[in-house]
């Protein structure tokens, strides 16, 4: 008589218990594609929130155009002369933008600077430099866009300068010499047209903290 068994611990095919298995659901990695999207959407919002996006879209493309045109124009025209004229030139019209339309209408500072007749004390012939505020622009964006872009660009222009001294790239070192000066101008014009605003805001709030008091303790001065 023919048997069949199972030996213990095991089950046949027919006895074969189901087995569940569970599997962990893993985030697909980010593609090239959301990452592009992520930084458009970065600079739409940038925009959307700029009280003048196009003007500050101007005031940090110029000065990328400038570092663009010193670090790639010679790969594709291969004339150093035609490099050189191209890089400047951006580079005076991102210093004239940045001083002239871009401070004033993101940041509202303006300075410029006159020949001293001597009529305001100094000495004539000498260079006096002016300020000017305007107190209604305070967008947060346009702030920092300004001023982040004002600031890092020196540092780029310092960096390029070096890698020219250590390569004893004499022509090349012209050029950077002409962005840090331009850019210097602008970046201690602003910041000094900036320090001339805070002090008039302190000393704005000072007298009106002062006629306060005089209101309050000596009326009858008032």
């Amino acid at each position: 008589m023919a048997s069949s068994s199972t030996s213990a611990g095991f089950y046949s095919d027919d006895n074969e218990l189901p087995i569940s298995s569970t599997k962990k659901a893993v985030a697909p990695a980010p593609s090239e594609a959301d990452e592009t999207n992520e930084h458009d959407s970065y600079v739409a919002t940038v925009l959307k929130n700029s009280s003048h996006p196009f003007v500050a879209s101007f005031h940090v493309l110029f000065k990328a155009m400038a570092i663009t045109s010193y670090l790639v124009l010679g790969w594709v025209v291969n004339d150093f002369v035609i490099q050189f004229v191209v890089t400047v030139t951006l580079l005076a019209v991102d210093f004239w933008y940045t001083k002239n339309i871009s401070g004033r209408m993101m940041v509202g500072l303006r300075y410029w600077n006159e020949l001293d007749d001597g009529s305001e004390g100094g000495s004539p012939g000498g260079t006096v430099w002016k300020f000017e505020t305007c107190a209604d622009r305070n967008n947060v964006t346009d702030y920092r866009v300004f001023w982040y872009t004002l600031y890092v660009n020196p540092v780029v222009w310092i960096a390029l300068s070096i890698v020219c001294v250590i390569k004893f790239h004499i022509s090349w070192l012209i050029v950077s010499s002409i962005a840090l000066i331009l850019n210097g101008v602008n970046l201690w014009g602003y910041w000094s047209c900036d320090k001339e605003a805070q002090k008039r805001v302190q000393k704005a709030v000072g007298d009106t903290f002062l006629q306060a008091a005089l209101d309050r303790f000596m009326p009858w001065g008032s």
